[in-house]
């Protein structure tokens, strides 16, 4: 199934159209504010901000920390001016936030270094966001304790490794998408994430509600192993952890594209900035930033080479990225309440 805006929205119930109320031209001094991740990965992009400010004076960036969730649902309660302007968001919330009717489509063409993105990338931002640098699912594990970790997911269900596994709730994406990636080992379709849920019970896992939580049992010794996004991995053995990485097969190596996107109800002149910071962020010297130490970011530009202290953790092997793969994100998102439900119940306590 290709993955486009339109698979996405099509067919979705017809609701009633927002009105945009009048755009207000914001003071002189105009502050983009982005939803970012909170942490120490926001830099890539606050620095692709700096260029920004520096070729139009009085504009600044503002990135805060916060749920893709979360900021939908305040633009849509503000019913007019839209308290954020862009954001990094992943397809999964994409996928909502065109559900939401929030998000203004980027024009690829008015962003001149979108024609260096990978081919493979491009679908993944629905024909709305615009690709900027990718991560990674693969299996994290302890090397003090896991002598041969699994190559397969398939793999992953060996008898050594029962009840020494963490896994992640589905309220993430890294929990949505792992369940998704388990129902393609085993020959179900990625949908069935029921059967995902079963499979999972056999392993007796230990649960983690984030993937930040989820790096630290495996830092704690409470699991030996657990997927794992590629970043957290790789800054965990920056900090000395003894920390193995898998770029695990059978689908895979599994990758997430970050999008940069536009909300609704911004200040007139913002869509031609929003354009101009995603540019930015495909030049050379961003990604080439993103790609390096301390954020490990697989970058989705032709011709920017991966650095050596990132991979062991980035597909960057000619074969690596020809076999790069995501997951139907379009058909599984909504599917996230439900198995979240489920996800609770199975595995509470």
């Amino acid at each position: 199934m290709k993955l486009t805006r339109r698979t996405v929205v099509g067919g979705l119930a017809a609701t009633t159209a927002l009105v945009a109320a009048p755009a207000i031209v914001r003071a002189q001094s105009r502050e983009l504010v982005m939803v970012g991740y909170g942490n120490e990965q926001d830099q890539p992009f606050q620095k692709a901000g700096e260029e920004l400010a520096k070729r139009h004076p009085g504009v600044s960036l503002r990135i805060i920390g916060g749920l893709s969730a979360e900021a939908l649902a305040q633009i849509k309660a503000a019913r007019g001016n839209s308290p954020y302007d862009l954001a990094v968001m992943g397809t999964p919330a994409i996928v909502n936030a065109l559900a939401e009717d929030v998000l203004v489509p980027l024009d690829l063409s008015k962003i001149p270094n979108s024609k260096n993105i990978e081919p493979s990338f491009l679908p993944y931002g629905l024909d709305t966001g615009c690709p900027v640098v990718f991560e990674g699912i693969g299996i994290a594990y302890n090397s003090e304790t896991v002598e041969t970790p699994p190559a397969t997911w398939e793999e992953l269900w060996g008898e050594e490794f029962h009840g020494r596994v963490g896994m992640c709730r589905p309220q993430s994406n890294l929990g949505l998408g792992v369940l998704a990636a388990t129902c393609e080992a085993f020959g179900e379709p990625e949908t069935n994430l029921t059967f995902a849920l079963e499979k999972w019970k056999e392993l007796d896992p230990l649960v983690g509600r984030s993937p930040n939580l989820l790096q630290q049992m495996i830092e704690r010794g409470e699991v030996d192993l657990a997927p794992l996004w590629h970043t957290n991995a790789a800054l965990a053995a920056q900090a000395g952890v003894p920390i193995g990485y898998v770029k695990i097969k059978g689908p895979g190596p599994l990758m997430l594209p970050t999008n940069i996107v536009h909300y609704i109800n911004t200040a007139d002149g913002t869509g031609e900035l929003v354009h101009e910071f995603a540019d930015i962020i495909l030049s050379q010297q961003i990604q080439e930033m993103a790609a390096g130490a301390p954020y490990f970011f697989g970058t989705v530009v032709e011709g920017i080479e991966t650095p050596a202290e990132a991979a062991p953790y980035v597909p960057s092997t000619p074969e690596e990225r020809e076999t790069m793969t995501s997951l139907q994100w379009p058909e599984i998102a909504p599917l996230r309440g439900e198995t979240v439900e489920n996800f609770d119940r199975m595995f509470a306590g």
